[in-house]
């Protein structure tokens, strides 16, 4: 056994030798041969034979030398590395004889894998890269779907789990730790009421991820357990460092957030950013919620969906396990108060934004862009294609040697594969670069107050997906020029430079390739140009209302422990104050911003309460002066009065659309029944008002009606005021007045035309990228079919050489 051993491993030391040091093996193989050979010849001398005749015999009996090298390679293993290896020397050999080609072939490869990897790069930052927390591998996400549900609301995900169900997960799971976060805005008086991002948590979820406090400690079970009891916090390690100075002495002390006194307990390490993609300043417990959203306690509310769940499993528990566990927990905390709904609990590796609805319902748009990005890669494919192809016209009387001393076929196409296989690992690896380069942009295009905390540095999965495209697009751009290099009449071959008529086969794949970059190129140039148009149409577009001269206040009301009585004082003083500025035309509040049209509602018409057909429509709730200062005409009857805004009388005005898809033209003084805080009310229509449009490409026109503003909808209104003159002193004038009410209440205020393009945004942003990607796509196709025109006429050279030299003129060719 022990010689076994050791002849195995003599042979592998041989493999493995002669793969790396073949020039050397073969010498000794050589040396040792001619040896051999010496020897034969000397004995059959010795027999009596000639020396001519002992040579001949010893050629016969041991064949020609090449062939007995290959033979020994053969048996020395690995073959085919060692072809492999040899490939890829010759194509190295074959690119540094043509730069040229070889650097426009790979750089336009780089480009078409460059866009390719780059939305890989930032899709798996966003929606599947582990997170940035102590070993993430045992971190999963448990989400709650639910059908025929009547009664959920979610804020974040539908998803999500109420504070109730995630109660009961949390105490009743034996498989993993289980954690809670939700997130959310607060004030700070030391920061001038700039926003402050917290995440309220479990007493679990700090831990969970792997945080150590510096200082302090973090949240005990009985601080994250009975709602509104603990207002302590603990705060981030850069938070402490910035805004506090990194003061050793903070735990103990008290910070004001949202006006509330918090106390101090503890400071997460430096590397503790938190599991979501925002990081956070602050984190604060769940139970202190009504804190953050007053009138709106959701921690009280078993069907309100706030919390994001994570699962640390257990070292001895496996993700079968865990996924059995959550599919019998997640029911039954949601059938504890919802008998009627269906529930599915899913267990998924913790990342970002893995919610499930929400890759449902971004599929659809992440398919359009993939596929945009793909005609990009595709182009570029068939640009390289047809370059290979010219260039094999160049090759083809080599080509037709090999196969003419006995070359195979397979291994003549063997050796072309490895060349397009190098070139497109060549241009993947460049594009990898790009690919980088062009994902550290995004960061660059949020807003600047929001710090996200996305990866883009190559793992596994990135460099992965780069070389496993990068092998099937140079198959692909590779194969069909490597067999129509292969497929020659050897005889025409040998005794030409190889032109072919214009017919032939090669011409005629070069004349498809170029078809289907130009192709490809007026799809992108197309989609770019009709969303370009769309977007040029919906800043144009008329919307029934001017979209100039008007500004948009919003005020942080909540953050700041109003309840909507106070905040409906503070809007009363404030408008009065705004209405008494000569720039100002007229003031007016609203539930939700103009320019993004209304919110959905279900109304009936009828009688009596339960009678009559219940049908969608849109809503606002708004102020006396919301239609003058939205720039709204009145067509019939009129508007709210400062009595009837105050009383919250039951009164409505509707829209055109509205008066006549369902009032058939005669509105004014007819009856609609609502659902509203006094259960459902009859409210008399007062008004007509002209119809509108939502800003945007897909906002729903609808019947619209308008009702007076009240309750809680203060707390989150928006102030309109109509101007004229210039913006920025009635912006100015604006904050101060709201300032001289409450200087500690947060005041934005903006044009409507930024927040028109705000609102374009993404499309602004679609229509950009689709524009690059068909430049990109039309320099490619351009790029081609000047290769294949050049090709043509280098072809024909010897044909427009004759027509001049028989008269034909330059213009005539």
């Amino acid at each position: 056994m022990q010689s076994t051993g050791v002849e195995i491993l003599d042979r592998w030391r041989m493999r493995w030798r002669s793969l790396w040091h073949r020039a050397s093996v073969d010498q000794e193989l050589a040396e040792e041969l001619e040896f051999h050979r010496a020897s034969l010849i000397e004995q059959y001398q010795q027999q009596g034979l000639s020396r001519r005749a002992a040579q001949r015999r010893v050629r016969l009996e041991l064949g020609g030398p090449a062939q007995i090298s290959e033979e020994a390679r053969d048996q020395r293993g690995w073959r085919r590395l060692d072809q492999l290896r040899t490939d890829t020397h010759l194509a190295f050999r074959t690119f540094r004889k043509y730069p040229g080609f070889t650097v426009t072939a790979v750089l336009t490869i780089a480009l078409g894998m460059g866009a390719n990897t780059s939305l890989f790069t930032v899709m798996h930052a966003v929606m599947f890269r582990p997170l940035p927390i102590v070993d993430p591998g045992a971190v999963r996400n448990v989400y709650l779907e639910l059908r025929d549900s009547k009664s959920r609301s979610s804020y974040g995900s539908s998803a999500f789990a109420s504070f109730r169900e995630f109660q009961e997960i949390e105490r009743t799971a034996t498989t993993a730790d289980i954690a809670g976060v939700a997130e959310t805005e607060l004030s700070w008086r030391g920061a001038q009421n700039k926003p402050v991002h917290a995440q309220l948590v479990s007493s679990g979820l700090l831990p969970l991820i792997g945080a150590r406090p510096v200082i302090g400690r973090f949240f005990s079970p009985d601080e994250t357990k009975t709602p509104g009891s603990e207002p302590v916090v603990v705060l981030s390690y850069r938070f402490w460092q910035q805004q506090l100075g990194g003061d050793g002495t903070v735990v103990g002390k008290s910070l004001a957030l949202n006006r509330t006194p918090f106390t101090v307990i503890g400071v997460a390490d430096e590397a503790t950013r938190g599991p979501l993609p925002q990081v956070p300043h602050v984190w604060i417990p769940l139970t202190m919620q009504r804190l953050t959203r007053p009138g709106e306690a959701l921690v009280d509310d078993p069907t309100a969906a706030c919390i994001q769940v994570f699962a640390r499993r257990h070292a001895t528990a496996t993700d079968a396990a865990l996924l059995a566990e959550m599919q019998v927990l997640g029911p039954r905390a949601v059938a504890s108060h919802d008998s009627v709904s269906k529930t599915t609990a899913s267990v998924v590796p913790a990342a970002f934004l893995n919610d499930p609805k929400m890759r449902t319902e971004s599929f659809p748009a992440l398919a359009l862009i993939w596929v945009a990005f793909l005609l990009i890669l595709v182009v570029a494919c068939a640009n390289v294609a047809n370059m290979l192809l010219a260039r094999g016209l160049s090759r083809q009387r080599e080509i037709a040697v090999r196969l003419a001393l006995g070359a195979g076929r397979g291994r003549l196409l063997a050796q072309l594969l490895t060349e397009s296989g190098w070139l497109g690992a060549l241009g993947g690896a460049l594009g990898l670069f790009l690919a980088l380069a062009l994902a550290r942009v995004v960061p660059a295009m949020l807003p600047a107050a929001s710090e996200i905390q996305l990866d883009f540095s190559p793992d596994r999965s990135i460099l992965a997906f780069t070389a496993a495209v990068s092998m099937l697009s140079g198959l692909a751009f590779g194969l069909l020029p490597a067999l129509q290099a292969t497929r020659l009449d050897l005889s025409p071959a040998l005794k030409t430079e190889g032109m072919m008529a214009a017919g032939a086969p090669r011409v005629r794949l070069q004349q498809t390739l170029v078809g289907l970059q130009v192709a490809v190129c007026v799809v992108l140039l197309v989609f770019a140009g009709l969303l370009i148009r769309s977007f040029t149409r919906a800043l144009t577009m008329d919307v029934g209302k001017p979209l100039n001269q008007l500004l948009i206040g919003s005020f942080d009301l909540r953050q700041q422990q109003y309840d909507p009585a106070r905040a409906e004082q503070f809007f009363q003083r404030l408008t009065e104050r705004v209405d008494a500025m000569p720039a100002v035309v007229r003031s007016g509040t609203s539930m939700l911003n103009p320019e993004l049209g209304a919110a959905d509602s279900r109304i009936a018409l009828g009688d009596s309460a339960g009678s009559g057909e219940r049908f969608e429509v849109s809503f606002d709730e708004v102020g006396a002066g919301y239609f003058e200062a939205a720039g709204l005409r009145v067509l019939a009857g009129r508007t709210f009065t400062e009595q009837e805004v105050r009383g919250i009388s039951p009164v409505i005005v509707v829209d055109q659309r509205f008066a006549d898809d369902r009032l058939a033209g005669r509105a004014v003084g007819q009856g609609v029944w609502l659902d509203d805080a006094q259960g459902r009310r009859r409210y008399q229509v007062i008004g007509v008002v002209n119809s509108t449009k939502p800003i945007g490409l897909a906002g729903r026109t609808q019947p619209t009606y308008f009702v007076p503003i009240a309750g809680l909808r203060y707390l989150e209104g928006k102030l309109l005021v109509r101007y004229r003159g210039e913006a920025a002193p009635v912006i100015a004038a604006i904050r101060q007045a709201a300032e001289t009410i409450d200087a500690e209440v947060g005041t934005t205020v903006e044009t409507i035309e930024h927040n028109v393009h705000e609102a374009l945004w993404p499309v602004k942003l679609m229509s950009a990228s689709l524009s690059a990607l068909g430049g990109l796509a039309l320099a490619l196709a351009s790029i081609g079919l000047f290769g294949v025109i050049g090709f043509s006429v280098g072809r024909r050279a010897r044909e427009i050489a004759i027509r001049m030299a028989v008269g034909a003129t330059p213009l005539q060719i």
